[in-house]
Order: structure tokens, then C-alpha cells, then sequence
């Protein structure tokens, strides 16, 4: 079994991994991290060229956050480290082109119109994943 786990820096961040760790670690999976940077090429000018690099490091100390995660657990888990800008996409790719069985991620919980309006990440991939996806609250 393979488990992908995608990442972000929010403040409940770890409780997917934990929950995709426990699980690879009961099923002897293969677990894989993916964080996305999201790039903001529109608001390059105002960050001095920096704004995509700034969110590049952010993942990428989530990654090493999500690792520490899962090593408590008992499990090392593959890291990947995506820069683009839906990630969604990445996140249904790296399913697809690696053969997930299993795609765990976090939901912020947008409500109302909020959610309306600004869609929804886990949404979008739980309604285009070629695989299941388990969505951690």
C-alpha cells in the first residue's frame, strides 16, 4: 500500500500526517509527504522578487516539521516539494503518476460563503483523485 500525504503549514498540519503515519505503520505502507509552495507570480513585485521563495521555505519547513511527525511515530516517510499554482493538482498528479492507494490531507474548515468563494483544496481532490482520500479534521 502507498499513502500520500499532502502538507501545508497550517496550525493543524500534523494531525494528518500522524494519522497517515499511524496508518502506514499498521499496514507496513510506503508513506510519502508532498507540501506545495503555492507561486504568486502577480505579487512578485511587491515582495521584491522573493514572495515564491518565502513560500518555497515555509513548505519546506513544514516538510521537516511533517517528518518529525512521523518519525515519532516509528515511520520515514519520502518527502516531495512541489512550486505552482494549484495545488490540488499536485496533489491528484503525484497520486495518479505514483500510484497512490490512499490520499490523507487536512481541511481547514472554511464555512458559508467563504468556502463558496474561495473553493476548496480538499475538495477538489477528493472529487478528482484516482484514489481514495481521507480527509483529517
Amino acid at each position: 500500500m502507498k499513502i500520500l500525504v499532502a502538507v501545508d503549514p497550517s496550525d493543524t498540519a500534523h494531525l494528518p500526517v500522524a494519522k497517515a503515519a499511524a496508518m502506514a505503520k499498521k499496514e507496513g505502507a510506503e508513506l510519502t509527504m508532498l507540501a506545495v509552495a503555492e507561486a504568486v507570480e502577480d505579487m512578485e513585485s511587491l515582495f521584491g522578487g522573493q514572495a515564491t521563495e518565502r513560500l518555497k521555505q515555509r513548505a519546506a519547513k513544514t516538510l521537516d516539521a511533517a517528518q518529525a511527525v512521523a518519525k515519532a511515530e516509528g515511520v520515514t516517510a519520502k518527502e516531495m516539494l512541489e512550486t505552482g499554482v494549484s495545488p490540488e493538482e499536485f496533489i491528484v498528479e503525484t497520486a495518479e503518476k505514483g500510484g497512490f492507494d490512499l490520499v490523507v490531507m487536512g481541511s481547514r474548515g472554511k464555512k458559508g460563503v467563504r468556502r463558496l468563494l474561495l473553493g476548496s483544496v480538499a475538495s477538489k481532490v477528493v472529487a478528482l483523485a484516482p484514489c481514495s482520500v481521507l480527509v483529517v479534521r
